[in-house]
């Protein structure tokens, strides 16, 4: 198995703990949890789930996995369903990580979001996300201008 060039994997594990971060904020994480994990090519994003709702217990239950393919220098989306990756057919290929997070974040097709336990936790509350998590979540996914470049000073 080929590996990630350090430099990617160093890139993307930045940009999915800031993701995983703004995902669960802490005030569920009691309740639910967003993780990833890098192997060879391929980088994982899984719920992590009580067992048998036993506190501080968690099983990882894949939901996304972002394939690295060094031969064309793009990446590949999959979702999990009845144990089996299946390809993501609305966004084929790309050669960006970031194109195919922000896909994987939007949903358009209700194939990754709707599998989660904490679906939820993508929003503030239950009407939808307020306008300071929408400003978050783009500059996580660099839809938006860092905080300190939207600052103006007096």
């Amino acid at each position: 198995m080929n590996e990630l060039p350090q430099h990617s994997q160093a890139l993307v594990a930045r940009l999915l703990d800031a993701y995983c971060a703004r995902i669960c904020p802490p005030l569920a994480r009691n309740t639910v949890l967003i993780g990833y994990r890098i192997e060879g090519e391929q980088v994982v994003i899984h719920e992590l789930r009580r067992i048998l709702g036993v506190a501080g217990t968690w099983e990882p239950v894949p939901v996304a996995r972002f394939r690295y393919r060094s031969s064309s220098g793009g990446w590949l989306l999959d979702y999990f369903e009845n144990g089996v990756w299946q390809r993501y057919r609305p966004l084929l290929h790309s050669k960006s990580f970031l194109e195919l997070l922000r896909e994987f974040d939007r949903d358009p097709a209700g194939i990754f979001w709707s599998r989660l336990d904490g679906k939820s936790l993508r929003w503030c509350s239950a009407r939808g996300r307020c306008i300071d998590c929408d400003l978050r979540y783009k500059q996580v996914l660099g839809l938006a201008a860092p905080l300190a470049a939207a600052v103006t000073l007096i």
